[in-house]
C-alpha cells in the first residue's frame, strides 16, 4: 500500500476479494461456460449459497418461479443476476461484524440496487446488472467507517441534513477520507470495472453529470441513475433523505436527457411498485 493510500484508508481495512467470487469470475470467463461448475462453485459455502437462494427468491426480483437451488437461480435469473446475488451475499459476509446492525443499511442497499437496475432499463445506455453492482456497492464504506470510527454516525447525520456542503465533504472535514473514497478502494479490491469504481469515488460530485469530463460516460450515468434509484428505496423505505434528490434533479435530468417532471414521474411509478410488491407478499405471505 503507498503513502497516498494509506493516508486515505485512515486505517480503513479493505475486505478482499474472496476466493469464491475470484473463482466464479474466472470461471464466467471461460468459454463455453460451464453451469454445473459454476453452481457446483457457489454451492460449496452453504451459507453464501442459502443466502444467494433467499434473495433469489425475494418478491422484489418479480419472477414468479420458486428458485430452491444454485442451479435454479441460474436458469431462472442468468449468470449476470447469479453473479450479482453473490456479490451481494458475499459482500454482507464481509463487512458485517463488530456488532454495528447493518439491516437498514443493507435494506437500502438492496432496494437501490434494484431501483437502479429497473431504472437503467428504463431510461437506457447503461446495463441493468451493471447499475445494479453500483447500487449495491455505491455506500459500502459506509459500514466500514462505522466499525473503525465510533463518532462517524454523528457525522454521517450532519451530513445528511446539510444543504450547502457536498456530503463527502462533510466526512472529510472530519476524517481526511468519506464513504466515496473507502468504497472506490474497496470495488478496486473485488476488481469491479472501471466505470462502476470511477462512479462511486465521485457519486456525491453532482457537478460531474453536467461535465464528465473526468471521468467516462457509463460511470456519470451510473451516478445518475443511483441517485434517482436511492431517492426511490428511501422513500419506499420511509427513511427519506430526499435533499440529494433535490440537490442532483436538474443536473440528473441534463445527463439522462429527460425532463425533471418525467423523472419524478419515474421514480414515482418505481415507489409504486415497491409499495405494492411489499403489500403483496405481506398478504400473501
Amino acid at each position: 500500500m503507498n503513502e497516498i493510500e494509506n493516508r486515505v484508508l485512515r486505517g480503513v481495512s479493505i475486505p478482499a476479494c474472496p476466493t469464491t467470487l475470484t473463482q466464479l469470475m474466472d470461471e464466467l470467463k471461460s468459454t463455453p461456460t460451464n453451469s454445473k461448475k459454476i453452481a457446483g462453485l457457489v454451492s460449496q459455502d452453504a451459507g453464501i449459497s442459502a443466502i444467494v437462494i433467499r434473495m433469489a427468491n425475494s418478491p422484489l426480483l418479480g419472477n414468479g418461479c420458486r428458485i430452491s437451488s444454485i442451479s435454479d437461480a441460474i436458469d431462472t435469473l442468468g449468470y449476470d443476476s447469479l453473479t450479482n446475488l453473490v456479490r451481494e451475499a458475499l459482500l454482507q459476509d464481509s463487512i458485517n461484524g463488530n456488532n454495528v446492525s447493518l439491516d437498514r443499511f443493507w435494506d437500502n442497499s438492496r432496494y437501490t440496487a434494484i431501483a437502479g437496475k429497473r431504472l437503467a432499463s428504463i431510461v437506457g445506455r447503461v446495463n441493468p446488472d451493471t447499475a445494479y453492482t453500483f447500487g449495491l456497492f455505491h455506500d459500502c464504506g459506509i459500514p466500514l467507517l462505522t466499525q473503525r470510527y465510533p463518532e462517524y454516525k454523528g457525522v454521517l447525520r450532519e451530513a445528511n441534513k446539510d444543504t450547502k456542503r457536498i456530503f463527502t465533504d462533510v466526512e472529510e472535514e472530519a476524517f481526511e477520507t468519506s464513504h466515496a473514497i473507502i468504497g472506490y478502494y474497496l470495488a478496486r479490491a473485488w476488481g469491479l470495472a472501471d466505470a462502476i469504481t470511477q462512479g462511486i469515488l465521485c457519486h456525491h460530485d453532482y457537478a460531474q453529470l453536467e461535465d464528465p469530463r473526468h471521468i467516462n460516460s457509463e460511470a456519470h450515468r451510473l451516478i445518475a441513475i443511483n441517485v434517482m434509484a436511492e431517492y426511490a428505496a428511501s422513500t419506499h423505505l420511509r427513511t427519506v433523505q430526499d435533499a440529494e434528490w433535490m440537490r442532483a434533479r436538474e443536473a440528473v435530468s441534463v445527463c439522462l436527457g429527460y425532463a425533471a417532471s418525467d423523472l419524478d414521474d419515474i421514480a414515482d411509478d418505481l415507489i409504486y411498485q415497491f409499495d405494492e410488491a411489499l403489500a403483496h407478499h405481506e398478504e400473501h405471505g
